[in-house]
């Protein structure tokens, strides 16, 4: 037993968007300033935690994989989005936080994107979900039919369904009409499942991945609004989609034994094209950049948490948070820590202490950015430090919109150091003045590069584990690197 959070295991409701912006929602500063109200999750947050310094990693697969593993994502090969045609997703000695809550007595369900792996053994079903449906990459590749001299031989992305011990099967290809409904869908699929596990005595995870806003956003038929942008019509189904979901688990009377979470796997995107109507999209609020970089504007998103009677309503904090830290909290309330393998390095932090028990100061003080194999970003609490940064594109290369996507990757000559509390856009380099600094980083780069001597990282697309394997668990509810 591990007290008073091992008395009776809360279900779990966790919905993350895909690439959408801390200043969307109107308890984040956007809602009406964007033209869309967002009544529904304005007053969810009311209702629970809103965090203000909640940080993701910069790119879809990397974020999902932190989750999923409690690990940065480069010690699991996949702090990128690998190119279609090669091997993608977690390696199969990865252990999912679906199979140590599954391993825990609960139910689990997977809903919308999944983006971490495409062969049928690297699918949901196969990860640690008793059922799934959705897509297994990402939602530009509706888009592909679309743009001139696609080859038709070349076979669209499936939407899949599958349960466990099963294969997925294909329900239709993913285009983009099956694009503009399949949150809808999922959603339909989400409440379903609430109203009929909740009528059971296990508990249930159910992950609803929506695949909104990425490009092409293209909102179900219902929300078409010719008055707005189609990222304005976008922005009104997610609050929608989400509403529901959170009213299923009230209409259920389960909402005291429900913890119920609303996040963004990383920062906005602003691509143009063909399929992605003309006009503003994601809006990272008062910070910085896009996705993918390690600007605040790509890393830092919205994250809602709400546990009546375990998160007091209208709480908001600036404490530092990561979405690998869901990892060890989770296990931690279903008592099952002993559960988190000590056979690797595990990133996640336990934050229940913080998120459900009203403790002032976050557990995590530093967090670490890679991107393709490549350090990026050190954040502390009030500092952050760039050792690689992405430059726009200039010449003849363009990319209508969204820069950082295209861009250059630049390798700084000394780290740049922004102070976060008074220069919340990055844009005052103050590391000529505070060398100090370097006392706090070099140990932090030390631990991380000796923790790969003990744990080496997995290759990208590798199926081999480079530990020996083990048996034991552990529940200490600290970082592997940490100082």
């Amino acid at each position: 037993a591990e007290g008073p959070l091992a008395q009776k295991q809360p279900n779990i409701v966790f919905m993350l968007t895909d690439n959408f912006g801390y200043g969307d929602l109107g308890s984040y500063g956007g809602g009406v300033l964007r033209g869309v109200p967002t009544p529904k999750l304005d007053e969810f947050a009311r209702q629970g935690l809103r965090l203000t310094n909640f940080n993701v990693e910069p790119e879809c697969t990397p974020s999902r994989s932190a989750l999923m593993t409690g690990r940065m994502p480069i010690r699991s090969g996949t702090d990128f989005v690998a190119e279609l045609g090669t091997v993608d997703g977690l390696a199969p000695c990865e252990y999912t936080l679906a199979e140590l809550l599954s391993d825990a007595g609960y139910a689990t369900a997977l809903y919308g994107k999944w983006h971490l792996g495409s062969a049928q053994e690297r699918l949901p079903n196969r990860r640690g979900f008793d059922e799934w449906f959705g897509i297994p990459r990402t939602s530009n590749e509706a888009a592909c039919i679309v743009q001139p001299g696609f080859r038709p031989d070349i076979p669209p992305m499936p939407v899949l369904e599958g349960i466990r011990g099963e294969p997925s099967v294909e329900v239709q290809p993913y285009d983009l009409d099956a694009r503009a409904r399949i949150d809808r869908n999922l959603t339909e699929k989400a409440v379903a499942y609430i109203h009929s596990h909740s009528r059971e005595e296990k508990p249930f995870f159910l992950y609803v991945p929506f695949t909104l806003p990425h490009s092409p956003p293209l909102p179900h038929p219902d929300f078409v609004d010719p008055n707005r942008t189609q990222y304005q019509n976008v922005l009104a189904e997610i609050d929608s989609n989400a509403g529901r979901i959170i009213d299923a688990v009230d209409a259920a009377g389960v909402a005291d034994v429900t913890i119920v979470i609303f996040a963004s796997d990383n920062g906005p995107e602003t691509l143009q094209g063909i399929s992605v109507a003309y006009g503003g999209q994601s809006d990272p609020g008062p910070f910085r950049g896009e996705f993918p970089s390690a600007w605040e504007g790509a890393i830092r998103v919205p994250c809602i948490l709400r546990w009546p009677g375990r998160i007091k309503p209208g709480r908001v904090s600036n404490e530092m948070v990561s979405i690998q830290d869901f990892y060890r909290t989770f296990a931690r309330i279903a008592g099952a820590s002993h559960l988190v393998p000590s056979d690797r390095a595990i990133d996640s932090i336990d934050q229940s202490d913080f998120l459900f028990d009203n403790k002032e100061k976050s557990n995590r003080d530093s967090l670490i950015w890679f991107l393709d194999q490549e350090m990026l970003a050190v954040k502390l609490p009030r500092f952050k430090a760039h050792l690689r940064i992405r430059e726009t594109a200039h010449g003849a290369v363009m990319m209508p919109g969204q820069q950082a996507f295209s861009a250059k990757k630049v390798e700084l000559a000394k780290p740049w150091i922004f102070d976060l509390e008074n220069d919340p856009k990055e844009l005052w380099n103050i590391a000529a003045m505070n060398p100090w600094i370097g006392h706090v980083l070099g140990p932090l780069f030390a631990a991380y590069a000796n923790s790969t001597v003990v744990f080496p990282n997995i290759k990208p697309s590798s199926n081999v584990c480079p530990w020996p394997p083990s048996a034991q668990k552990n529940g200490t509810g600290r970082s592997a690197f940490s100082v």
